[in-house]
């Protein structure tokens, strides 16, 4: 699978793309698996992304991708539409990407050379003029991936997101089904890691977004 471009990293539905998903979705509903199969086309590449960037593997995420779309299908009755069809994806990406790096032995690192990676972390970025675009856009991808590390589970998620899948606040909060205020904290004490990490001296966090 190919990297997403900065410019089209997120799935922007028109009018009637949303309209064509939704039916897709209430055919799935009612039984339809070829309906499903077009949702996995349509959503695979940014879910493997996730997942690859998260879990710096590509073998295993391949595997969460496929964990994660069969989660889909077998819960795709229970999806009520309070919520965009890609958020409840992404909460359940998010969660299987968690759920893997908590079971990995403490200490344990997957540093991998940027050729079988396949996901330039730099290019990838979403850039708004913020120091802390500036910061990791600045460092090379190996440097970023080993300063990742060091975030706690729920901080890169955050940070996965935030700038890499280029999701709101508001929207992280409907992910991952935590207070505004929580992913702000997680989102600002993981920016000082990887700042420290980097061996770089506090910046000032612009509220607006970054």
């Amino acid at each position: 699978m190919d990297s997403i471009s900065s410019k089209n990293r997120r799935v922007e539905a028109s009018p009637g793309e949303a309209s064509l998903e939704a039916s897709w979705i209430n055919s799935c509903q009612a039984g339809d698996d070829s309906a499903f199969n077009r949702l996995v086309l349509k959503w695979e590449k940014a879910i493997y992304n996730l997942t690859l960037r998260f879990l710096q593997d590509p073998d295993e995420a391949l595997e969460t991708t496929q964990e994660v779309f069969l989660s889909a299908y077998r819960n795709i009755r229970q999806f009520r539409r309070d919520a965009r069809f890609s958020t409840w994806l992404y909460r359940i990406a998010v969660n299987h990407c968690i759920s893997r790096l908590r079971r990995r032995p403490p200490g344990s690192h997957h540093s991998l050379d940027d050729a079988r990676l396949g996901i330039p972390l730099d290019r990838n970025l979403v850039t708004r003029g913020s120091s802390e675009s500036d910061l990791i856009r600045a460092e090379t991808r190996h440097q970023v991936r080993e300063a990742l590390e060091h975030l706690s589970p729920e901080q890169r998620a955050v940070v996965e997101l935030k700038f890499f899948q280029d999701l709101t606040f508001e929207e992280i909060a409907a992910v991952i089904q935590v207070p505004l205020s929580t992913i702000k904290s997680r989102l600002y004490s993981g920016l000082e890691v990887l700042k420290v990490r980097l061996g770089r001296t506090p910046l000032k966090v612009q509220e607006e977004g970054l």
